[in-house]
């Protein structure tokens, strides 16, 4: 598998991820309600999404890092 390639995977699989709240996510929202449970989901939506940013960040930084030294080669 190409390194491009399984850079993509990651990418797909972080973004399918982000979306979905682990078990242990979900028991502690389950304690809340109303404007609590709605401001507890939006940050930890929030936290979510910006942790896939960076996962995907460093990923493309370290394919391109390696294309180039591949074209080095």
């Amino acid at each position: 598998m190409t390194v491009t390639r399984a850079a993509s995977d990651a990418v797909k699989a972080a973004l399918q991820n982000s979306h979905e709240f682990s078990a242990h996510e979900k028991q502690m929202l389950s304690g809340l309600s109303g404007a609590d449970l709605d401001r507890a989901t939006a940050q930890l939506t929030l936290q979510k999404q910006q942790e896939t940013v960076a996962f995907i960040s460093k990923l493309l930084k370290n394919d391109t890092t390696m294309q180039t030294l591949n074209n080095l080669k």
